[in-house]
């Protein structure tokens, strides 16, 4: 899974985009890179909630861009 596979759970990026707070441009780069900043995770989690969207934790999020250890060694 990637923060675009996240993205990706909302009916459309326009949604995701309205549900954060950000223009539709700035959700399509945060899909294109597969990352959302951290500083909108508060934002997607909580939208994520409200749309009953499974999954979508901070736990979750921070995962997605740690180190792998492999890579850290």
């Amino acid at each position: 899974m990637t923060h675009a596979d996240i993205i990706n759970r909302w009916p459309t990026l326009t949604a995701f985009a309205e549900d954060i707070g950000v223009t539709y441009v700035t959700a399509k780069a945060m899909r294109r890179r597969g990352s959302i900043p951290s500083g909108y995770w508060v934002r997607v989690i909580t939208a994520a909630q409200a749309r009953e969207i499974e999954d979508v934790t901070f736990k979750v999020l921070a995962e997605l861009v740690a180190i792998p250890q492999e890579a850290a060694e």
